[in-house]
């Protein structure tokens, strides 16, 4: 794609509440041959891969400034709003670390941001500023010109990557688990180096970022495993997306970064052994809630998410963990541990400091005391073959499952099912209805959606962008398909959100738009928000002149969805088979909404233990999709496979054996080999044959 340099943004995205520039470099933006809509649909697109964030919100564009470059020459990933409301509900469902940066001088905007676990620093870009009064000790400033601010900025960056972005968990933790059998894994799992899937993953994600695409040109040319450490410790690039793979258990990173974590492993136990124990110092500023945490798990192990730096002066780490310029609200800690001589670490020379004494990823360390005063002394001591235990004995218990299934289920979330968790159930977003009876669609919404037709969503998100005036329909079209295509919950819960507050101001029908919302909303895990947006759609549809049957059955499923979430059994199942009596009342019927529908009752029934039930209902469903001509294959294998289940939980392993073999067959048809979902099915087959010839046998 040819790059050339174009002018600064200017006014080009002054309609747009939120833009996600997400690949300039401090020196020039993002330049192709692509028209201006394709070129945000890319930004648009790109998903974080750094575990912080800077955030500019600057409302109507008050400081007419264009710092995204500027910002983006300390860290990659910028976002950037002028609507606030939309801010803030972008930050509200953030899992990264905040930098937040702001023209606005609103006290109680500031009081908010403060209070929100993710913002971790705060820079205000205004003169004097008297409104804001109070304890604010996340806020690094008030800066009258931007050249201070950015100066600022960089420096408590820097200051933030060495004294607080490491997290802990704790040996009873699932993540703890995870991290000992993902060591294991990496250490015995025989590949060979990859550095050509790692130069060509993050080639993508930084595309359009000059400078660290220098850095991925010089690592491509001069890696050697040798100097695996440097590397892993380079900054900007890769030490940062590194550090997210772990923080985030991104599989796709970490499959892309398998290859330098698996050199540096290897590099730690070459390394020379030592003859006798040694003390190294870590200088860290950490919650009292988590030291809290760190004293209730005395005598108990601790990890962090990945190499754990320290250093061999007592002295600097004291320094280091008494820096007054960084969050009063935080406590000055110093870590002392104690390194056994079985348990590697490795020095890495640092031009700017001391040089770093460095553990492995997910070393693990036992507490051994926390004593806390107004500098916390936390003593820890190397405890590798503990956490190593662990892992194995877990392995051990699970003879049954590859290492990468006890990987994969460890990481699945404990939270109730829900529809967007298998296809066949997923709660997609119905077009809305004004949108269908509207014959004023204009040509390119036409276009846009023919190219959704065709599958080709970001095109057709580009030519949406583009439409002005920016209406509550094009807003809830943009939000249903970063909804449904893309699952992009938190971009799609801004347009819509948006489109809410437009038609409410002019007053339009808004039950669309709320059934949109619930539907968002309960992606997001926020289920008494999507219980009273389905809700209020639902009562507005019944009591309009000609109700809408189809949108009743939408709302019903939604609230239905909610309650089954919150684990609501007798609820959920009332309002599908509301539901569902209504689509099988349409004339003609629908046909993979009734099989959709059942589906879901099936699952409820199966979640709530009436197994019996489930099997029958589940039959029906799989019946009545297979019979339909255009299903796609990955919901009969889904459906096939939750049938195995079900049925192997009742003994019945003929059954169950011919559930999974189809799931397999058609596994292997639309999957690549390896994948997650086609390697279970082909486990689980195998696993009803064992248990089949070990019921023969026992007879």
């Amino acid at each position: 794609m040819a790059k050339s340099n174009i002018p600064p943004r200017d006014n080009r995205n002054k309609n747009n509440d939120h833009v996600e520039l997400v690949s300039l470099d401090a020196s020039i933006l993002l330049a192709t041959e692509s028209t201006h809509a394709d070129i945000h649909s890319i930004r648009i697109k790109q998903e974080n891969v750094e575990s912080i964030i800077f955030i500019w919100l600057d409302p109507q564009e008050k400081s007419g400034l264009n710092l995204v470059g500027q910002l983006r020459a300390i860290n990659h990933h910028v976002q950037v709003f002028n609507d606030t409301s939309t801010c803030i509900n972008a930050i509200k469902f953030s899992q990264e670390n905040i930098f937040f940066i702001t023209s606005s001088v609103d006290s109680r905007l500031i009081a908010m941001m403060h209070n929100l676990a993710s913002v971790e620093a705060i820079f205000i870009l205004a003169p004097n500023v008297e409104s804001i009064k109070g304890d604010f000790p996340k806020i690094f400033g008030i800066f009258p010109q931007h050249e201070e601010l950015l100066r600022t900025l960089k420096e408590i960056f820097d200051i933030f990557e060495q004294i607080q972005l490491e997290s802990f968990v704790f040996e009873h933790d699932k993540l703890f688990l995870w991290s000992q059998l993902w060591k294991e894994e990496l250490m015995n799992r025989k590949i060979s180096s990859k550095k050509e899937t790692f130069v060509a993953a993050t080639r993508q994600h930084y595309r359009d970022n000059v400078m660290i695409n220098r850095i991925i040109d010089e690592f491509d040319k001069s890696y050697r495993s040798t100097e695996v450490l440097k590397w892993c410790f380079h900054s900007p690039f890769p030490s940062r997306f590194l550090h997210h793979a772990l923080r985030s258990h991104n599989q796709e990173q970490l499959h892309a970064c398998h290859f330098l974590f698996s050199d540096a492993s290897r590099f730690f136990q070459q390394s020379a052994k030592r003859k006798s124990t040694e003390k190294v110092y870590r200088g860290m500023k950490l919650s009292g809630d988590l030291l809290d945490i760190l004293k209730a798990h005395t005598g108990q192990l601790v990890c962090t998410n990945g190499f754990f730096p320290c250093i061999k002066s007592r002295t600097n780490a004291l320094t280091l963990a008494s820096i007054p310029a960084y969050r009063t609200d935080l406590l000055p800690v110093l870590f002392k541990i104690d390194c056994d001589a079985s348990v590697p670490f490795i020095e890495v020379a640092d031009k700017y400091s001391a040089p770093l004494m460095v553990f492995d990823v997910c070393t693990s360390f036992r507490i051994l005391y926390v004593n806390r005063d107004q500098m916390t002394i936390i003593k820890m001591r190397t405890a590798s073959d503990a956490g190593k235990k662990i892992a194995l004995d877990f392995i051990e218990q699970h003879q049954d499952k590859t290492l990468q299934s006890l990987l994969g289920e460890l990481m699945r979330q404990p939270i109730p099912p829900k529809p967007a968790s298998i296809p066949v159930l997923r709660s997609t977003s119905r077009p809305n209805s004004n949108s269908q009876r509207d014959s004023t669609l204009t040509l390119e919404e036409i276009k846009a959606q023919k190219c959704i037709e065709k599958g080709e969503i970001d095109r057709a998100l580009a030519i949406y962008q583009r439409i002005q005036p920016v209406t509550p329909r094009i807003l809830n079209a943009i939000g249903q398909i970063c909804a449904d295509r893309k699952e992009d919950y938190k971009h799609a819960l801004q347009c819509h959100i948006k489109a809410l507050k437009m038609q409410e101001e002019a007053g339009e029908n808004i039950s669309d738009t709320l059934t949109n919302l619930g539907n968002v909303y309960h992606n997001c895990n926020q289920y008494d928000l999507a219980l009273n947006c389905h809700t209020r759609a639902l009562a507005l549809h019944q009591s309009s002149q000609t109700p809408d049957s189809a949108a009743i059955a939408s709302n019903l499923i939604g609230i239905a969805n909610t309650h089954w979430a919150l684990h609501e059994y007798p609820e959920a199942i009332d309002h599908v088979q509301r539901a569902l009596t209504i689509r099988e009342s349409f004339v003609p019927p629908n046909k993979p909404s009734i099989a959709a529908t059942i589906a879901i009752l099936a699952s409820i029934y199966q979640d709530c233990g009436n197994i019996g039930l489930a099997i029958d209902l589940s039959k029906k469903a799989l019946n009545r999709f297979e019979s339909l001509p255009s299903t796609d294959p990955s919901i009969l294998a889904d459906l096939h496979y939750d049938l195995g289940t079900m049925q192997i939980s009742t003994d019945s392993f003929d059954d169950a054996y011919h559930s999974f073999e189809s799931a397999v067959k058609i596994y292997n048809k639309i999957l690549p080999q390896g994948h997650p979902d086609r390697v279970a099915a082909e486990h689980d087959l195998q696993r009803v044959v064992d248990l089949h010839k070990k019921k023969k046998t026992n007879k």
